[in-house]
């Protein structure tokens, strides 16, 4: 397995990719209900919630003013870079 430069990656293109290949998605909060706050730290909010469409129990991050750079570093620290599973 190789080694990842976080500094090479570049954010906007991770994001495309991410996006292009379903493994990042955006959903609008009002989509929602039921949103119970299960933890907060000083990136932002955790919610579980449910699909208002589908009634699926989801997990929703809500994030204070991150840079698109500190998003990927997360996702990239979460889940490896994209297309690594």
């Amino acid at each position: 397995m190789s080694t990842i430069n976080r500094e090479q990656i570049d954010p906007i293109n991770w994001i495309e990719n991410a996006i292009s290949k379903n493994y990042l998605k955006y959903y609008d909060y009002t989509k929602f209900t039921n949103q119970e706050e299960i933890s907060s730290g000083s990136s932002g909010k955790i919610f579980l919630t449910r699909r208002k469409d589908s009634d699926t129990v989801m997990v929703l991050k809500d994030s204070y003013n991150l840079t698109i750079k500190e998003i990927v570093n997360e996702l990239t620290l979460l889940h490896g870079p994209i297309g690594s599973c």
